[in-house]
């Protein structure tokens, strides 16, 4: 009986020394490196303000008598709006508001006639003066008018504006266009010009 009280005495012993050892807390632990980790930074969200241009169904027609020798002609200059939404320009220089812009093109039809007959049908866009121009001058651009200038030589003169909206950045463009020869209907400019507004 002895035997039987000793035994269960030391398995007391054990049993008690075994519960102090589970009962230790993992903040007692020191791990041998240390990992830091910092709070992420909170992200702002920027508030986007969409502004679409309204279609445009205006169609602004120039009418113009050329003598050509000793004959008159009539010289049309027909410009409308694409209406594509082809040109979207992020303005992010008012943070935290920012402004994407969305607008439409404009193309110029040129009608040179004699009486009935249609000596001349040619069509200016910003992209006749692509090889000229910057390229995000010509990405966010939009032609804004052409002018008739003069005749000279079986060509048709004439100014051409074209810059990006609600910006002073403009750029001025002469150029002619063949009305007659093997060359009717082919476009030279030059004079690409910062006019700014």
């Amino acid at each position: 009986m002895k035997q039987l009280l000793i035994l269960i005495l030391a398995l007391s012993i054990l049993s008690s020394c075994d519960q102090k050892k589970s009962k230790k807390t993992q903040s007692e632990f020191k791990p041998e490196t240390e990992l830091k980790t910092e709070p992420e930074p909170e992200l702002k969200k920027l508030d986007t303000t969409v502004v679409y241009w309204q279609t445009d169904f205006d169609t602004i027609r120039k009418y113009q008598e050329v003598q050509i020798g000793n004959e008159i002609h009539q010289l049309e200059l027909k410009t409308y709006s694409l209406n594509d939404s082809s040109i979207v320009r992020i303005n992010d220089l008012n943070k935290p508001i920012i402004y994407k812009d969305i607008y439409h093109d404009n193309v110029t039809e040129i009608i040179l006639k004699k009486g009935n007959d249609v000596i001349l049908k040619s069509q200016v866009k910003k992209a006749t003066f692509k090889d000229s121009l910057d390229g995000d001058f010509l990405k966010y651009s939009v032609l804004r008018s052409v002018e008739y200038d003069f005749i000279r030589s079986n060509r048709l003169y004439f100014k051409a504006d074209i810059d990006v909206p609600d910006t002073d950045w403009a750029i001025g463009a002469d150029f002619a266009i063949f009305y007659q020869t093997e060359k009717k209907g082919k476009i030279d400019y030059w004079n690409i010009k910062d006019i700014g507004l």
